[in-house]
């Protein structure tokens, strides 16, 4: 897997003639807006986001000239990430977010969930850092820090949202972002293996092919150890 400037080029002119932007500024127009003390303790990772969410922060990094530093910071934090646990490279000094304007879905939704969603999404979260770590060892004989394994954001109390969103209307929000994707994998821009990754990980493939990050990355880990 790897992002080209043709591939990027190509989903531009897809956006475009789509207006596709548009729509997914419609999406987030629905998110209710709500308060927050700013401590940031959850902005510890690098959330995931669809294709067309990335495309939109990938052009507004671009427009504000700040690619190079934040790439600098994603590399940091992309091939670190299994070592340690770390703060989203977006995350400035200040708790500031370098990309609040165009922030994708994940963090537009944090605060809005139940303690009981909130306590089931970390179980699946762990659920699949148990079974990273498995395959780590297996494979390279090497585990995952009890750190990066069990962390946990706790859930918000000090966020008042404005209005509050059912379980549903999230799911629908997820399910048009889809359909925002779906047109550039019908359009054979995108593969279907490439649905809703990381940030670190659009951004990471646009300097890196998979292999090279993945061999990188595994590199890390062990010298890390």
């Amino acid at each position: 897997m790897e992002i080209t400037k043709k591939m990027i080029e190509k989903s531009n002119v897809l956006l475009k003639n789509n207006n596709l932007i548009s729509n997914l500024n419609d999406i987030y127009s629905e998110i209710p807006s709500g308060k927050c003390n700013g401590c940031a303790k959850c902005c510890v990772e690098s959330v995931h986001a669809f294709y067309v969410e990335f495309l939109n922060i990938y052009k507004y990094v671009q427009d504000k000239g700040m690619y190079e530093t934040i790439m600098k910071r994603i590399e940091d934090h992309y091939f670190n990430e299994l070592v340690v646990k770390q703060a989203c490279p977006f995350l400035t000094t200040e708790n500031t977010c370098m990309i609040y304007e165009v922030r994708p879905y994940v963090c537009r939704l944090f605060g809005h969930s139940t303690r009981q969603e909130h306590e089931a999404n970390y179980q699946n979260i762990l659920e699949q850092n148990l079974e990273a770590d498995a395959y780590f060892f297996e494979t390279y004989g090497v585990h995952l820090s009890q750190e990066v394994i069990y962390h946990k954001i706790n859930f918000c109390q000090a966020f008042k949202a404005e209005k509050p969103i059912s379980q549903n209307e999230k799911l629908n929000l997820i399910d048009r972002l889809f359909m925002l994707d779906t047109q550039f994998l019908m359009a054979d821009i995108l593969p279907e293996e490439m649905l809703n990754m990381s940030i670190t990980n659009w951004f990471i493939y646009t300097k890196y092919s998979e292999d090279q990050a993945g061999e990188m990355r595994i590199n890390q880990l062990l010298n890390g150890k």
